[in-house]
């Protein structure tokens, strides 16, 4: 998927043993032949962006990204692995290499979410791009269950209906959360699968979707520079507890500590003594450490039921950041322009990319 460039030189970095390499790479912008062509050509992208917007939101911009990150791997001195998805995972947890992070994000949700979509080659399609007005934000939403563009894929339109009802539910769902993200961000359509955390753990090294049973459908939304990885997630819960777990066994021992001083100290220590042992019972509390029948927080319920036991795949990606509509639509364009993505979603690609459907199964007595 990415082009890369070996450099004469092999360096050697800090953090060369995690990376595994010892030869410079340099990334490249990655190949969509789509837009190649509409560069060459300097046809629009029908349906949904002008010929100048591909040249900004891909080329232009792209290039900005990948130079970014090619700088920072520089002033870094950082041999970067030839897979980009690997430095992601890599770089995630280390806030000195956060901005390496982002940018590697950064250019995988560009690329993902165009990759995404096709021209609208139907009459409609022609006359679709357009600026909108202030007034274009007091329209009435259109309740109607017929729209164009549905996936036409038996397997993938049963998995959707089944997941979110119909196909008019599950588009409404989809724009709406990408009109509600302020900002930037993009909502996603993955592929979800639950295991408990032993299997999680025996198959999280696996490369194959299908190794996993994937049942349902689900949308969710990335900020910033956030990709479709519970993996991630589920290792910054883990390392949240850890930090509270070690501050709790931090006032523990200074509360021992203080057990020991001289009686006439005890006195002048009793209110501070009191104060500790009051945040320690709360972060007790907070943490389930203090008793077996504690309820237990949001937190580590997350981590129980959302991250630690769950396999997300992405399927399908649409970028509401507000350069993506600006250029063609204006200010007051992004319903408009969420409205042209669903008639440009290529759910051809949409179908390569979803795994095998786990329909579970249940026998009545």
């Amino acid at each position: 998927m990415y082009r890369l460039i070996s450099k004469i030189k092999p360096r050697q970095s800090f953090i060369s043993s995690q990376l595994g390499s010892f030869r410079s790479v340099s990334y490249t912008l990655p190949t969509i032949p789509l837009l190649d062509n509409l560069k060459i050509s300097k046809d629009e992208f029908k349906g949904l962006y002008s010929n100048n917007a591909v040249n900004e939101l891909w080329f232009k911009r792209g290039e900005q990204l990948v130079e970014g990150l090619n700088q920072l791997l520089e002033e870094n001195n950082i041999n970067p692995p030839s897979d980009l998805n690997e430095l992601i995972t890599l770089t995630f947890n280390k806030p000195d290499l956060y901005g390496i992070y982002s940018y590697a994000s950064l250019i995988h949700n560009l690329q993902f979410s165009l990759e995404s979509l096709k021209p609208n080659e139907s009459e409609a399609g022609k006359y679709s791009i357009k600026k909108s007005e202030p007034n274009d934000l007091l329209k009435t939403p259109s309740i109607s269950q017929t729209f164009n563009n549905e996936p036409t894929d038996p397997n993938l339109r049963e998995w959707i209906i089944n997941s979110f009802g119909s196909i008019a539910e599950f588009r409404t769902l989809l724009l709406n959360s990408a009109k509600g993200i302020k900002g930037d961000g993009l909502v996603w359509l993955v592929a979800q699968a639950t295991y408990s955390e032993s299997t999680m753990r025996n198959n999280q090294f696996s490369s194959n979707a299908n190794d996993f049973k994937y049942s349902t459908l689900s949308i969710m939304n990335t900020y910033n520079a956030g990709i479709v990885d519970d993996s991630i997630r589920s290792g910054q819960i883990t390392k949240l507890k850890q930090q509270k777990q070690a501050k709790i066994a931090s006032l523990r021992k200074k509360i021992q500590e203080r057990k020991h001083i001289t009686k006439d100290q005890e006195h002048n220590e009793e209110s501070e003594n009191g104060n500790e042992e009051d945040a320690l019972a709360a972060l007790e509390s907070e943490t389930s450490l203090s008793s077996d029948l504690t309820l237990g927080t949001v937190e580590e319920a997350e981590a129980a039921t959302l991250y630690s036991d769950r396999k997300l795949l992405p399927l399908l990606a649409i970028d509401a950041s507000l350069r993506n509509y600006l250029l063609d639509y204006g200010v007051f364009g992004k319903q408009q322009y969420l409205d042209n993505v669903w008639d440009c979603i290529d759910w051809d690609v949409v179908s390569k990319r979803a795994p095998i459907r786990f329909k579970q199964s249940f026998e009545m007595d």
